[in-house]
């Protein structure tokens, strides 16, 4: 698939879904539905954030609105009080070290992205560390669902915590719950490297925050292994050469040559850190996303 196939078109249903979910974002009586008690207005409301929600949950209007706003309020804590360009194109800086805490990979079996977090990244219990953090999670988010296929269909979920420190920071609970109120659409949830103990919390996380509050959500969790993850008559969807740089995958120089990236490359020098080569990649996609005319 070429990246001009694969950018997004809004259809006239998809157009229609996000309109209508616009309006709605800004009836009080909606809102105060949904617990926010002052609609939004116009002006405050992101036609790119709201369109991937809408693609995300199938053009359907009250779900799209409602995940939206399900989305701000798990960021209400770090005072985000809306979404809008600056957070895509113009992030803090400091955010991009958190960038880190995601993977680059290729596609899954299925075409799609592939949603990956690396469970070894700390964010410290601070929280002008934490908004940095959720700067860069919104901006992954954006960027993984860029295209038509995986915002249309969904897309593989995996969380490695392979390497996940022993020690706690005390924010885990309050991070999880503030990252399950993206609106996603996982086919397959991976949870690699996690012995019993690390599973019986990643479960109470997962249904504290509301990710797997569908059965049908539920039953899609795995507990992996690398291995299983790559093999398909397992159930695995990550074919070895689509799998992150640091596990040997070997789809990220195609992906640099496709995406133009080679051009940070060469002013950078001769090797892109993994935090430049995500944030390239986000950049990038991010730039894929068209406005809704709406």
């Amino acid at each position: 698939m070429t990246e001009s196939e694969d950018r997004i078109v809004y259809t006239d249903g998809e157009l229609e879904a996000i309109r209508k979910a616009h309006a709605l974002l800004q009836d009080a009586e909606f809102c105060k539905k949904h617990k926010l008690f002052d609609a939004l207005q116009a002006k405050a409301i992101s036609k790119r954030h709201l369109a991937i929600t809408a693609l995300i949950c199938k053009s359907r209007p009250e779900e799209a609105a409602r995940k939206y706003i399900e989305w701000l309020q798990g960021l209400a804590d770090w005072g985000i009080g809306e979404f809008n360009e600056d957070q895509l194109t113009n992030p803090p800086e400091r955010s991009n070290h958190y960038l880190g805490s995601y993977k680059l990979t290729g596609r899954d079996v299925h075409g799609t992205c592939i949603f990956w977090i690396d469970g070894g990244t700390t964010i410290p219990n601070d929280t002008e560390e934490e908004k940095m953090s959720i700067y860069a999670g919104i901006r992954y988010h954006m960027a993984v669902h860029s295209d038509a296929r995986t915002a249309r269909e969904g897309l593989t979920f995996i969380i490695d915590v392979t390497n996940q420190p022993t020690k706690k920071v005390g924010n885990e609970r309050r991070m999880q719950s503030c990252y399950n109120s993206y609106p996603l659409r996982p086919q397959h949830i991976f949870i690699v490297g996690a012995s019993r103990i690390v599973r019986l919390a990643i479960n109470a996380l997962l249904l504290i925050g509301g990710l797997v509050s569908k059965t049908k959500i539920l039953r899609r969790i795995k507990f992996v292994t690398l291995d299983e993850v790559v093999d398909e008559k397992s159930g695995g969807t990550v074919p070895k050469r689509s799998l992150p740089r640091h596990l040997k995958g070997d789809d990220l120089e195609d992906l640099m040559t496709n995406l133009a990236i080679k051009e940070d490359q060469k002013k950078g020098g001769s090797n892109l850190t993994e935090e430049q080569l995500i944030a390239s990649w986000v950049k990038h996609q991010i730039a894929q996303i068209p406005f809704p005319d709406i």
